[in-house]
């Protein structure tokens, strides 16, 4: 009987190549340094005449690191999962993982863990950089816990839609022009949709009912969007603005979608994103019957 194990066989084997390899060490010196020059330049701005020091610079060092970091990961997380099972097939080594006891949904899932994994060592390595804004009280427990959040929710979203990709597309290339394509075209078509929303708000009748109509329909592509909610957490954090009530009518309507929406946007995407992994996993046997029988 074969022995069960706890840890997924694709997340260990990932983690061990992944720790070994130079690109990692690189990586993770390239984001570092890229760190400490924007914290070099936030305390440099910071500074007015020889006696004087702007607080406010310095306090908004936690969002604009934040914002760094999960622009980085949006950007490595769709090249990680694209290649993942394209370049297990390009590297001629698919066909021998599909032949192990490892389900195929287990495979699609390591695979995605592997790229948390990843993101996770980058995250860690710049903790001293955050741990900064807690000296200057820029950033507090809760708004760690929520940035954590975020890039775990980046990770499985922008993942799932690699993977998913990886094991349609017959090319790593492909698979990631893919991902980055269709991830550009949920965040600027669902934004570009709401504005829609509003320009035949703007035209119609004036009535209650039809403004609540067309702007719970702006909600609704905001809450598909998942920049929309990311990017009000740092507004409120720098500014102390909503931009949600903002788009939304300048705070002059609420309803569900919009009191809700960052609740609501991830448990779609989430939702979407299992769909992903699910349709994926099951491409990833076809893909693999259909190669069987073009050999026979």
């Amino acid at each position: 009987m074969a022995r069960r194990t706890i840890i997924n066989p694709i997340l260990k084997k990932d983690i061990l190549v992944n720790a070994r390899s130079a690109r990692m060490v690189v990586t993770i010196t390239v984001i570092n340094c890229l760190f400490a020059l924007v914290v070099g330049m936030l305390f440099m701005t910071s500074r007015g005449s020889a006696y004087q020091v702007y607080y406010s610079n310095i306090a908004q060092m936690f969002p604009v690191l934040a914002v760094c970091e999960l622009c980085i990961i949006g950007l490595i997380v769709p090249i990680i999962t694209s290649t993942s099972i394209s370049g297990e097939r390009e590297r001629q080594t698919l066909e021998i993982m599909l032949t192990t006891p490892v389900r195929p949904i287990s495979i699609v899932a390591g695979k995605l863990l592997s790229a948390v994994a990843t993101t996770a060592m980058y995250v860690i390595a710049t903790l001293p950089f955050m741990a900064v804004a807690f000296i200057v009280g820029g950033m507090g427990w809760d708004e760690l816990f929520k940035y954590l959040g975020m890039v775990l929710f980046i990770d499985i979203y922008v993942g799932s839609i690699g993977i998913f990709y990886s094991c349609v597309k017959r090319t790593s290339v492909s698979a990631a022009i893919s991902t980055i394509v269709t991830i550009a075209a949920v965040v600027f078509l669902s934004y570009a949709i709401g504005n829609v929303f509003e320009s035949m708000m703007y035209m119609s009748d004036g009535s209650r009912s039809s403004y609540a109509a067309y702007m719970m329909g702006k909600a609704v592509c905001y809450a598909v969007n998942p920049a929309i909610w990311i990017a009000e957490n740092f507004i409120r954090l720098l500014k102390d603005e909503s931009v949600v009530e903002t788009m939304t009518g300048y705070g002059k309507y609420t309803n569900f979608v919009v009191d809700h929406m960052a609740v609501i946007s991830v448990c779609v995407n989430l939702a979407a994103s299992f769909v992903l992994l699910k349709v994926a996993s099951v491409k990833l046997v076809k893909g693999s019957r259909k190669r069987k029988k073009s050999r026979i």
